[in-house]
């Protein structure tokens, strides 16, 4: 006799087809959360899902700059963008064309603060498809200080059938 599996929560109800992946960062998050509306960034441990370090990065705000610097990205993540991010700015990462956009979706993120969830995908070649998903959230360095955009990103390559 099997077991049933267990009931899905309201997040992954709205997230139906969402890798498995981003449900255990998010659950990691929110037990960071420890009753507050955003976790401190001493409270969230990478450690505590150790399997998604890969895909793992983490900016902070940098008031003097105006900008988000990485202070971690896991390995797939440095490879996704062609080597090593850690310590670029978001404008140094993502160029002049896609950082305005962006810094502006995770100055709301902070402001709000909110959770964002996205997908997309890139037609790579006729025959090959580069599917990424991402799951933001904020972190704050101290009470009432949401400085940080904690994230997972997960990439994968669709092969078409022929």
């Amino acid at each position: 006799m099997t077991e049933a599996p267990p009931p899905k929560s309201t997040v992954e109800q709205r997230l139906a087809g969402a890798d498995r992946r981003i449900f255990t960062f998010f659950e990691a998050w929110r037990r960071a959360r420890r009753g507050t509306l955003v976790p401190l960034r001493a409270d969230f441990d990478p450690m505590s899902v150790p399997g998604l370090l890969p895909q793992m990065w983490m900016y902070r705000f940098d008031i003097e700059r105006g900008d988000f610097v990485c202070k971690l990205a896991g390995e797939e993540v440095n490879a996704a963008w062609g080597g090593s991010i850690k310590g670029k700015t978001l404008l140094e990462i993502l160029g002049p064309d896609d950082h305005p956009i962006v810094l502006q979706r995770w100055k709301f993120i902070q402001r709000v603060p909110l959770i964002h969830y996205g997908s997309a995908e890139e037609r790579l070649s006729a025959l090959e498809t580069r599917i990424a998903e991402r799951l933001i959230l904020p972190l704050a360095s101290e009470p009432e200080t949401v400085d940080h955009i904690l994230g997972l990103s997960l990439y994968r390559i669709s092969v078409a059938n022929r």
